[in-house]
């Protein structure tokens, strides 16, 4: 996974699958703020440390720093270190560009009349001091992705500028001059997605006031030219997501004339009609996951007015239900929003952006739970009875979940058993045949909590 990019990781890496029932939006506890450097813009979240929880990094754009706030890995942060990299920092990423192993950090950023990348190597004792890429930028390089576009196991980089920037990755931490493809407008963010189904990397550019371009990628490092979509009014921020569940991927901009526009994909590079709904004061910011658990993707908009919006998808390209969520920066100016599982409890939690006043919000997911599952006895005599059980406890919230627990033995489902009042499901068979058997618990879910599951059992039968 560290072969791809952090947006992709966001989309893709922390769906949970759930049951056909409809469970209603559970929404996020309230906004725990971090100090940030000064006029935060971005943030990007790994585990830098390497302790198996994940930390954040924000680009600072007064004060030329980059902030890492190392995780705890309940939701919670250690105050910022604070390392100066190059003047005005646009955007900061993660992604392994020395193949130590290690999540590295690379930042666009404008350093008086140059215009530069810096990439930041993570050593075993902390991050190393930048090293910076200017040759071949002209108005200045803004949001950038990392993936490995040429297959070749390294990853690049590609940049917005005043064209689409394809720099290629030597496997180092260096990078070879970029390549430049023309769009239709000045760039302001960018995604990666395999939109045509031909199994390589694609990238779409948002574009000021215009639209955005659409990218495919040839598997080798380069790209087509580019395919304008239209019907985008003034576009801040693009994301993916595929929100009809049809297999293939759609595209989502945030627009600044207080709506987001949803393309969906025909899976051949093309697009449908876009619906356009309207979402609040200023959004800035998009980013895409399953909210609620309940199958269908779902999207949050970091809006002026007030904070966040998440707007809960049907699973069939539409949103009819949209909830607003107050962060440290309200009515400030929100400018960024990354959704990722911050306490491992299979729900997806927000990081926000306060660029007014210098700060990153975390609203934690309430619908999380901790599925533990146990076996009586491992390994067990056959046709002896063996019992498993599973406890969910909520990972948030104190309420006790209810809802039932589905016992599996592989793909065959043995039992499904209601919890009783304290979150406990157990079941109990003599029928398990010799050799070792993989047993799995799924959690339903219910109006408060998210779909989970549990660690799966290697259950022995002598």
């Amino acid at each position: 996974m560290l072969r791809r990019s952090l947006s992709l990781v966001v989309v893709l890496l922390f769906l949970i699958s759930a049951s056909s029932s409809v469970y209603a939006s559970r929404g996020f506890l309230p906004a725990v703020n971090y100090p940030t450097g000064a006029n935060p813009t971005s943030v990007s979240i790994a585990d830098f440390n390497g302790d198996g929880k994940l930390d954040m990094a924000a680009s600072n754009n007064v004060d030329g720093t980059i902030s890492t706030l190392l995780g705890r890995g309940d939701g919670t942060f250690v105050p910022a270190q604070t390392y100066s990299i190059c003047r005005n920092p646009i955007q900061v990423v993660a992604g392994d560009l020395n193949g130590d192993g290690r999540p590295d950090l690379v930042a666009t950023c404008e350093t008086g009349l140059a215009k530069n990348i810096a990439v930041i190597l993570n050593s075993a004792t902390g991050f190393l001091p930048p090293n910076l890429y200017s040759d071949g930028f002209t108005t200045g390089p803004g949001p950038l992705v990392v993936a490995d576009f040429d297959e070749d196991g390294i990853l690049d980089l590609v940049v917005s500028d005043a064209a689409i920037s394809f720099l290629k990755g030597n496997g180092d931490g260096s990078f070879q001059p970029p390549q430049l493809y023309t769009t239709h407008d000045q760039t302001d963010s960018v995604v990666v997605a395999d939109f045509n189904s031909d199994g390589h990397l694609d990238v779409a550019a948002g574009e000021m006031g215009v639209g955005a371009d659409i990218f495919l990628g040839n598997g080798d490092g380069t790209f087509q030219p580019a395919t304008f979509v239209t019907d985008v009014l003034s576009p801040v921020s693009v994301a993916v997501g595929d929100f009809n569940r049809d297999g293939h991927v759609d595209l989502v901009l945030a627009n600044e004339t207080k709506t987001v526009t949803v393309f969906l994909g025909n899976g051949d590079g093309t697009f449908q009609s876009p619906t356009t709904p309207e979402v609040g004061k200023g959004p800035s910011s998009v980013a895409v996951g399953d909210f609620n658990g309940d199958g269908a993707l779902d999207i949050a908009v970091a809006i002026g007015e007030a904070g966040l919006a998440v707007m809960y998808g049907r699973g069939d390209g539409t949103f009819p239900l949209i909830r607003r969520f107050r962060t440290d920066g309200f009515a400030s100016g929100q400018c960024y929003v990354a959704a990722v599982d911050l306490n491992h409890d299979r729900a997806l939690d927000l990081a926000v952006v306060n660029r007014g006043i210098n700060t990153v919000s975390i609203l934690m997911n309430s619908g999380g739970t901790f599925v533990t599952a146990t076996s009586s006895e491992n390994p067990a005599p056959a046709g002896q009875p063996v019992t498993f059980t599973a406890t969910v406890a909520p990972s948030l919230i104190s309420t006790i979940p209810t809802g039932s627990v589905q016992f599996a033995d592989g793909t065959t489902i043995l039992a499904t058993v209601p919890l009783d009042q304290t979150g406990v499901a157990s079941y109990t068979t003599s029928g398990l045949s010799q050799g070792t058997h993989t047993i799995r618990t799924k959690y339903s879910g219910d109006s408060n909590f998210n779909p989970n599951m549990g660690k799966a059992i290697a259950q022995v039968i002598q």
